[in-house]
């Protein structure tokens, strides 16, 4: 479900021929999600995280991905945007330049952003 979530966004805020140019689709995240899976996989086996560069590795690429569009989205569509949407989209901004790995607040941020780019009818 994060997998329609992550895409959407992007899809919101890039034309499709865009998306299809640069790679980004689905493909990306479920690179991550499948990473991750190992990683919590070798977790519960080893007890030492063997795939977590791997993980890591992956989980930039979306994450730079998803702050990259968000900005764009921001830089595109501001002046048709409430204030209080504007205040949560800087927000999530800046909380994607924090030093994190957590999936699980990477795919509140990437649905939250879908949410508040999902009230307006965005054609780019």
């Amino acid at each position: 479900m994060k997998t329609n979530d992550y895409e959407y966004l992007l899809s919101k805020i890039y034309h499709n021929g865009v998306l299809s140019k640069a790679g980004l689709n689905a493909d990306l995240y479920l690179k991550m999600q499948q990473e991750y899976n190992n990683l919590k996989v070798l977790e519960t086996e080893n007890g030492a995280f063997d795939g977590d560069y791997a993980f890591r590795k992956s989980f930039l690429i979306v994450r730079n991905y998803v702050q990259q569009a968000i900005k764009d989205g921001l830089k595109s569509f501001q002046f048709s945007m409430q204030a209080t949407d504007i205040d949560k989209l800087s927000y999530m901004i800046a909380m994607l330049n924090r030093n994190f790995f957590d999936k699980k607040s990477l795919d509140k941020i990437i649905s939250t952003a879908s949410s508040v780019f999902n009230q307006y009818n965005l054609k780019n």
